[in-house]
């Protein structure tokens, strides 16, 4: 197993989800991180996505992030070594941007990308942690590297047509804070415990029923699973609009 202070995450997508997680794990000792992201720093996400203040407004996420977090506290480690890409996590550059990584983490705002990063990450034999966002509930799960339940396994496949997200529904940012804690957790564990930690679904309702621990099990019929997912085409991840553009709010 890799601990945090010989592992190499992947990051995709600087919102919310990913920048509290990133700083919980930079603070508690990893050792390298890519950060993804093609974006650029608004005001609309400042009450969310804890790494930028407003003197970051306009600029590319990844650089002002990465510059966060290289000036965070170490004082039992040393600087921490990131990398930043600025672009979007797509078929033809996912097995690229994947590699030499020891985990990913899932910060995007889409059902279409998750599903896209579930599948890079299994064919990669990388494990992932994913996240997700809308109003007041969130989720976390975490995925193993080549077998077990993944996303597929839980959301099964894109849904047909427009579905709600954050960007349209709003999302209320201590829940993203609570998520991102639970992501960071889980990346902590899926790197010291692989076995123990894939499967692992938390879900938080702010409004009702709190926060749930549910063990997933791998589904009957998975594609991912069964080996039926066996590239990124593209058209896979297309039944909705699956990469929203630089104008729409981006989230978590």
């Amino acid at each position: 197993m890799t601990g945090l202070a010989q592992a190499r995450v992947l990051v995709i997508g600087c919102g919310g989800l990913a920048a509290s997680a990133t700083r919980a794990l930079v603070e508690a000792g990893l050792r390298a991180l890519t950060l993804v992201d093609d974006d650029r720093v608004d005001l609309s996400n400042l009450h969310r996505q804890t790494l930028f203040r407003t003197e970051d407004l306009g600029r590319s996420k990844v650089e002002a992030a990465a510059e966060a977090l290289r000036a965070l506290p170490r004082p039992h480690a040393a600087p921490v070594q990131v990398e930043t890409r600025t672009t979007r996590f797509l078929p033809d550059n996912a097995e690229t941007l994947l590699a030499g990584h020891d985990l990913v983490i899932d910060g995007t705002d889409n059902l279409a990308s998750k599903f896209l990063v579930a599948d890079a990450a299994r064919l990669a034999r990388i494990p992932a942690v994913h996240g997700g966002v809308v109003r007041w509930t969130g989720w976390a799960l975490a995925s193993a590297a080549s077998q077990g339940p993944c996303m597929r396994c839980v959301f099964e496949d894109l849904p047909a047509g427009r579905v709600e997200t954050c960007a349209g529904a709003g999302v209320v940012g201590p829940v993203v804070g609570v998520v991102s804690a639970l992501s960071a957790a889980l990346a902590v564990d899926l790197l010291a415990r692989a076995d123990v930690a894939a499967g692992r679904l938390y879900s938080y309702d702010a409004l009702g029923r709190g926060l749930r621990q549910t063990r997933v099990r791998a589904r009957s019929g998975c594609p991912l699973c069964d080996g039926q997912v066996a590239d990124l085409n593209i058209s896979r991840y297309m039944t909705c609009r699956p990469f929203p553009s630089n104008q729409e709010s981006p989230c978590p």
